[in-house]
């Protein structure tokens, strides 16, 4: 989490500073406040990049569990690792595998 959190708010950095200047200026021009500006204008506006932004991190996170388990840190990469590539079982790498694609596609 702590390695992703600044890749996320990059990402949510760049969705917001996407957001059509003139809305902002139209949303000034009516006497909105900074707050909202950002609730009313803002947010709504980059709802669909944060999604993206959010669902890049999640992908993100799953890889990062899926390498620190190839270093001794638990989880699937470890089972992988562990069973089925040291062990010769090819049986249990291409289902842990096949189990990180589909968790990478489901999000």
């Amino acid at each position: 989490v702590i390695g992703a959190t600044p890749f996320f708010g990059r990402l949510v950095d760049t969705a917001l500073r996407e957001v059509d200047r003139g809305i902002i200026e139209a949303t000034q021009a009516r006497g909105a406040t900074t707050r909202q500006i950002i609730i009313n204008a803002l947010l709504p506006e980059a709802r669909p990049g944060i999604f993206a932004a959010i669902t890049v991190t999640a992908i993100t996170l799953v890889s990062y569990t899926a390498m620190a388990g190839v270093v001794g840190a638990g989880g699937l990469g470890d089972l992988a690792i562990r069973f089925g590539y040291q062990r010769f079982q090819t049986d249990v790498m291409i289902v842990t595998v096949a189990l990180l694609l589909v968790l990478a596609q489901v999000l």
